[in-house]
């Protein structure tokens, strides 16, 4: 096998509107919703669907009016910018949750060869990362509308850097934001930021189901590359 050591940016980013995996009282999955995965060389990808509904029986577990996923990467002058983002519209979930509106971006910005500092530090990702415009409209849980306040580390309108390749979970939002319990439901989960490896993913929100239903569902998920590759 020929080795090449040809220069060339590899584009990596998902989108993902929503999920849904059902263990009780009996096995099911949500299937056919929008999802976008880019591909190498970059491009333009996007996924529209309405009206989409999982049920089980006479029993609505999910109803959303509106889901769309979208990726983007290309080379502007001397910058890779990568895209993806999804948007849910109209959620309803078990009754318990709604929002008019649940929407997760991320952007990625990375400086082509001749733009980059001569810095070989294998941990090191030059990319600058945007987290903004993901929010909620109108989020309702238990009745009761939340308002979360955003981490401060994730707000600077210049981006910000991954510095090692450690695996780590971390909120959008402030703790007292990130994880509701609602008894005989389950346990909710707002703005999960994964970063792994070069990548990073944002879940806008996410519900572990609890007695009577167990399960699991997610909406909102967005991933784009820290760096080449």
């Amino acid at each position: 096998m020929r080795n090449t050591h040809d220069s060339r940016y590899i584009f990596s980013a998902y989108s993902n509107s929503v999920g849904a995996v059902l263990h009780q009282p009996l096995k099911a999955f949500l299937s056919d919703v929008p999802c976008a995965a880019l591909p190498v060389t970059g491009g333009f990808i996007s996924q529209v669907k309405e009206n989409i509904e999982f049920r089980i029986d006479s029993m609505e577990i999910l109803r959303i009016g509106r889901a769309s996923s979208s990726v983007l990467g290309e080379r502007r002058n001397n910058q890779y910018v990568s895209f993806a983002t999804s948007t849910v519209e109209k959620l309803t979930i078990l009754d318990v949750i709604t929002a008019d509106a649940v929407v997760s971006r991320v952007t990625s910005v990375y400086p082509a060869a001749e733009n980059r500092q001569s810095d070989d530090d294998p941990r090191v990702n030059r990319a600058k990362l945007y987290l903004s415009g993901s929010h909620f409209d109108n989020l309702k849980i238990d009745g009761k509308r939340i308002q979360c306040e955003g981490e401060p580390s994730f707000q600077d309108r210049d981006g910000f850097s991954i510095q090692t390749a450690d695996a780590q979970r971390r909120s959008l939002f402030t703790d007292a934001c990130h994880e509701i319990f609602i008894p005989q439901f389950g346990t909710i989960y707002l703005g999960e930021v994964d970063i792994y490896s070069s990548k990073i993913s944002v879940t806008m929100l996410r519900v572990e189901l609890g007695c009577p239903f167990a399960g699991s569902v997610a909406a909102g998920n967005s991933s784009t590359n820290g760096r080449d590759g």
